[in-house]
């Protein structure tokens, strides 16, 4: 089938996602995309730059049976500014996320103007995709709480119908091979992979490895994922302190590169209070690592067949976990049935299984709509 796949805001996971799922589908896709940046601003603005584009191609003589849209997208616009050719198509949104309750700063308020969007997207779309089923139900109980709120033509009669209608698509990882096994005796390389932002909580990640040094643990760090040009202060103190145990600093550029501190890696860490789904941690678990997470956000859905890889969110219970996990990489074969356990979670994330689910969901929007 031929989709048209709208992406205003085309950067980090939300482009990879699209990027992979196309080189990996059985469908034609045309992108529509806009730069990464301003995410407000595209949030009001892409569906009528978009329409005009789309406007332009369908002039051209292009044909689509099936309308992808991601959740930085004004659909109910968008389905107002196009010709009925378009309006027509079985429209699909994909949540990466939500502004009901993605984490805003302390010290910002919550403009409840994008959640409102989201959800008017949600009411215009025929299939709801989330990337896990954390996120729907965040999504649908923060629509909820907004709603019960408002003075008066409050809908809630429509959430139920927009349950029936929404399903868990979670996007891949790309295939990792995994790092040598055969670790040997050394410090304990410790990895954190996630986005050096407030809402993954590099606090409680510096205040472990603190901890860590107190009690003797002889450890080496990897800080990757995506910096921002304001570094936390902790981070700033971490890498002042921690110097010459740094093997890595920020983000890798080249693939390869990031594949390979993955390798090296023995623990990833991960002290999030928001993560939707948690891409970065399987990639890094498929490549080797022992995932340390707190008992929360869409980790136990994901990694629910590996209890012992849970804390309970306080930083004590993260530095014994990651303590339990150092001796248990030091013991002969101490690692290797969670080891096994880990992989085959991988395995159902895979790029080739996962496409082939997405492709399938799309088959079956078509196929609704043509009954209806």
């Amino acid at each position: 089938m031929r989709i048209l796949a709208i992406n205003a805001y085309h950067g980090g996971s939300h482009r990879d996602f699209l990027q992979q799922w196309i080189s990996h589908s059985c469908h034609e896709f045309t992108v529509l995309s806009l730069p990464p940046r301003h995410w407000k601003w595209r949030m009001q603005h892409a569906a009528l730059t978009v329409a005009a584009e789309v406007a332009e191609r369908f002039a051209e003589g292009a044909r689509w049976d099936i309308l992808f849209v991601t959740d930085m997208f004004d659909l109910t616009t968008f389905l107002g500014l196009v010709r009925a050719e378009i309006a027509d198509l079985p429209r699909i949104v994909y949540f990466h996320e939500n502004q009901w309750t993605y984490p805003v700063p302390a010290d910002e308020p919550r403009d409840l103007t994008y959640g409102f969007i989201n959800l008017k997207t949600a009411i215009a779309a025929d299939a709801l995709w989330f990337n896990s089923d954390f996120h729907r139900r965040e999504f649908f109980q923060g629509s909820m709480e907004f709603l019960k709120r408002m003075p008066d033509y409050a809908p809630l009669e429509l959430l139920e119908p927009l349950q029936r209608k929404s399903v868990v698509h979670s996007p891949g990882i790309q295939t990792v091979e995994q790092g040598n096994p055969e670790r040997g005796p050394r410090p304990l390389q410790l990895l954190w992979v996630a986005r050096w932002e407030y809402d993954k909580n590099p606090e409680q990640f510096c205040a472990a490895v603190s901890q860590l040094e107190a009690k003797g643990v002889d450890f080496r760090l990897s800080l990757l994922g995506q910096s921002t040009p304001e570094v936390p202060d902790c981070f700033l103190e971490l890498q002042s302190d921690y110097a010459n145990r740094i093997d890595h600093w920020g983000f890798l550029e080249q693939r390869s590169d990031y594949q390979q501190a993955l390798q090296n890696a023995d623990v990833v860490i991960s002290t999030a209070r928001h993560e939707f789904f948690g891409i970065s941690i399987l990639e890094a678990v498929a490549a080797g690592c022992l995932p340390v997470l707190p008992q929360r956000l869409s980790y136990p859905e994901i990694f629910a067949e590996t209890p012992e890889c849970f804390y309970d969110g306080s930083t004590e219970a993260l530095v014994e976990k990651v303590m339990q996990f150092s001796q248990l990489l030091q013991t002969d074969r101490g690692a290797e049935s969670l080891c096994e356990r880990l992989k085959k979670i991988c395995s159902r994330y895979h790029w080739e299984s996962t496409a082939h689910m997405l492709d399938e969901g799309v088959t079956v929007c078509r196929r609704h709509q043509v009954v209806e």
